[in-house]
């Protein structure tokens, strides 16, 4: 699992090699509303989930970041910056009103859609507001909630070891690599 916001990382990349799904593409323009209960089914069995966005039809997704279903759709209200932060991102979600990320440690302005941070590339904001709108950030570019020109990809997967897992197990292999068996002298 990537940790943290990831950008400019080829879609192969994410479905082949990552071994995510892609369960649902839309334009920027088209609606959310409700989040992840707007989604394509296959969507919303999973353990796993990844928003990203890319300029539509691009094979380069723009920003991508990954967690737990479970962290992507707690509820942090309506305002403020009240956050959930998970595999290195800071997530936000309400399905009436916006999902998205930033950066570690980002302040977010919910406004509804983040608008803190108008430069930097590792933000990803969502409309899930009945509305006409649908999306208003990927990474640094602003202004999408009509656009045709760039999509919302979301990706699942059911396999993928929490990152505190992968850390535990790396450091028991390399622990074992330095132990050494004392042998008994009859």
């Amino acid at each position: 699992m990537p940790f943290g916001p990831q950008n400019d990382i080829d879609i192969s990349t994410v479905t082949n090699d990552w071994g995510w799904t892609l369960c649902d593409t839309r334009r920027y323009r088209d609606n959310n509303a409700g989040g992840i209960a707007s989604l394509d089914p296959s969507c919303q069995n999973s353990d796993y989930i990844m928003l990203a966005g890319r300029r539509t039809g691009n094979n380069i997704l723009d920003v991508l970041a990954a967690t737990t279903v479970l962290d992507a759709t707690t509820l942090t209200g309506t305002g403020g910056g009240v956050t959930t932060t998970s595999n290195g991102a800071e997530w936000y979600y309400n399905p009436n009103y916006s999902w998205g990320f930033a950066g570690i440690g980002d302040t977010v302005s919910k406004n509804s859609c983040d608008t803190a941070g108008m430069n930097e590339r590792d933000r990803l904001c969502w409309h899930t507001v009945n509305s006409s709108v649908g999306g208003w950030r990927s990474g640094d570019n602003l202004w999408l909630n009509s656009s045709t020109s760039f999509e919302k990809l979301v990706f699942v997967a059911n396999s993928v070891p929490e990152p505190g897992t992968l850390a535990v197990l790396t450091l028991a292999v390399a622990g074992l690599g330095l132990t050494r068996r004392k042998t008994r002298k009859h």
